[in-house]
């Protein structure tokens, strides 16, 4: 089986070139790398014209945009096995053997995920579900994001294209969500997909710092958040569930006179509540 890596970037040189470097490295061969470049300038070009000789690559350009990168990819697809590594993630040398041998050994299974670290082994990019799972509507929130989704190719095609007004780069006020979107397309197209926490895909965690930053990137990433929650319907009770969790981490970040922790889970509860309202 062929996988069809699609890799959108935009501002990063030396985090590009790292994830390169474990694709190369991986024992399991048969893949192509979709590169969709936003940049104005020729940093992404030159590392590809470095690596074509050891690595299988498709350049293509697009609008900035992830979720507008990811759609130009889709149409470029020849294998049998779709993901989206992120720009600044990177791979163990196994990770592509490992998938292929999970959908080799079970025909029915339409996609699988796993879950995020750091550097050191340690979960990041958000809470993640200990014990592999069958992914539905409600647990999807702890079993995927966008560089751990492997899907296969008649998946991809029933869930269609990424909803462009959604991720970052959109131009809208929901900077994330698109993936979860995504896969609850798949989901709804009756498929199955499994969640394995032993999957590992490497990403630094970037909320180490609660900085201005920080706090930008969580506003619009829980606004993208409470608008996947509207756009999928999903019932009053768990969206409250949801928020509460964030009021409750606001409320013990303040027993411990953490303000900034605080102030991240306020923001996080207070946007998710505006996205699915939007």
């Amino acid at each position: 089986m062929k996988f069809s890596l699609l890799m959108a970037t935009l501002g990063r040189h030396v985090e590009v070139e790292r994830l390169f470097g474990t694709l190369v490295d991986q024992t399991y061969k048969d893949f192509e790398l979709i590169v969709i470049d936003q940049n104005d300038d020729d940093r992404v070009r030159k590392l590809v014209d470095a690596y074509s000789d050891r690595l299988e690559i498709v350049y293509l350009r697009s609008e900035k945009g992830l979720s507008r990168a990811r759609n130009v990819g889709l149409g470029h697809v020849r294998g049998e096995l779709v993901c989206f590594p992120d720009d600044d993630c990177w791979y163990r040398p196994d990770t592509l053997a490992y998938v292929a041998a999970r959908f080799a050994a079970e025909p029915e299974l339409s996609g699988l995920t796993g879950c995020s670290v750091d550097d050191g082994g340690v979960p990041s990019q958000g809470r993640w579900a200990t014990a592999p799972l069958v992914v539905d509507r409600y647990n999807v929130w702890t079993c995927a994001t966008s560089y751990t989704i492997f899907l296969r190719t008649a998946a991809v095609r029933a869930a269609g294209p990424f909803d462009e007004r959604l991720g970052v780069g959109s131009g809208s006020r929901w900077g994330a969500g698109e993936e979860v979107n995504y896969l609850l397309g798949v989901l709804d197209a009756q498929l199955r997909v499994c969640y394995e926490p032993a999957l590992h895909i490497s990403h630094p965690e970037p909320l180490l710092v609660l900085d201005e930053k920080a706090f930008s990137r969580v506003r619009l990433y829980n606004r993208g958040f409470g608008r996947v929650l509207g756009l999928n319907r999903y019932p009053a009770y768990f969206v409250l569930y949801l928020i509460t969790r964030s009021v409750g981490g606001c409320a013990v970040s303040l027993l411990k006179l953490n303000f900034k922790r605080a102030r991240y889970y306020w923001i996080a509860a207070s946007q998710r509540f505006l996205g699915w309202t939007d």
